[in-house]
């Protein structure tokens, strides 16, 4: 099995940041930046309001790094923007976040195709 590379840590960090917030809500939730340290996690969600299923912003209120999620589910009780915001909306919710970039998939040898 591979190690993991440098960016897939960072995400996996991100995810836990995540997780912590999630299994929070609606309570808030003091989270440090998995990137700089320094600064706090944020969330915005987007989404349905009758479903509570959308996407989610994260982003460290220093260095205003971040990670975009999609199908998540949105908790009861949080708010939320929906699918119909305007720009506006989600300009003042969200700031110019710098979305970190996935890490690209690395083949290991527990995932070659068959026969190989």
């Amino acid at each position: 099995m591979s190690r993991m590379t440098e960016q897939q840590g960072v995400w996996k960090a991100w995810m836990d940041a995540f997780g912590c917030i999630q299994n929070a809500a609606p309570d808030e939730v003091s989270v440090d930046c998995p990137s700089c340290g320094d600064g706090k996690v944020k969330i915005s969600y987007t989404g349905d309001p009758q479903s509570r299923i959308g996407y989610a912003i994260l982003w460290c209120d220093a260095c205003l790094r971040g990670i975009h999620l999609s199908r998540v589910g949105i908790p009861e009780g949080v708010d939320m923007l929906t699918f119909d915001s305007t720009d506006e909306e989600h300009d003042a919710a969200v700031p110019d976040v710098h979305l970190l970039a996935p890490d690209p998939w690395i083949e290991d040898e527990d995932d070659a195709p068959l026969g190989e």
